[in-house]
């Protein structure tokens, strides 16, 4: 069971490095950081060094622009997963984000929603995890500032949960993480 989910993080990677002859066609942005994981559980620090134990990567891809619409944000879809180097639940997630800039000023903020896969689910019978649920519901706020032309440094607070439809209780994770961002 859970070489079937390792194969799916090594598909997810593969995905995740597209080849620079994909902008061409499609532009795409990669984010990649570290993740302070489970923020909001009882007696957790948000500043414990401790905490950052896992690693973040993120492809988003451009949509075509929409004219006038382009005024109120830029809508992407985005695919990416957080790998924990601790035995906590790895995460793949897809979804839409919404990115905002601010006129005249290099900063962003975006909102992102989508689904996630965990691998908490393949482990055997028995074992405690956190979630019911192979499959989750993923919400996400960021927001960045443009560094350099094409590269921004982001900020980002994510939820994912399964909202105890799997008969174990609601225990949802809340994560902080701090990504570089390089648009193609």
């Amino acid at each position: 069971m859970k070489s079937s989910f390792v194969r799916a993080m090594v598909v997810a990677g593969v995905l995740l490095m597209a080849p620079a002859a994909w902008a061409q066609f499609l532009p795409f942005e990669v984010r990649g950081g570290v993740v302070a994981s489970g923020v909001t559980d009882p007696g957790a620090d948000l500043f414990d060094p401790t905490r950052l134990r896992n690693a973040n990567v993120e492809l988003l891809y451009a949509l075509p622009n929409f004219g006038d619409m382009a005024l109120l944000g830029e809508l992407r879809p985005h695919l990416g997963a957080t790998v924990s180097f601790t035995g906590q639940e790895h995460l793949l997630y897809a979804g839409m984000s919404w990115t905002v800039s601010a006129p005249l000023l290099p900063v962003f903020a975006e909102a992102s929603l989508g689904g996630a896969l965990q691998s908490g689910a393949l482990e055997p019978a028995g074992t405690p995890t956190r979630f019911g649920c192979a499959t989750l519901a993923r919400g996400a706020g960021s927001v960045g500032v443009n560094v350099l032309p094409g590269v921004s440094l982001i900020g980002t607070v994510s939820h994912v949960s399964d909202f105890g439809l799997c008969g174990v209780p609601d225990n949802g994770r809340t994560d902080v993480s701090v990504r570089l961002g390089i648009r193609f």
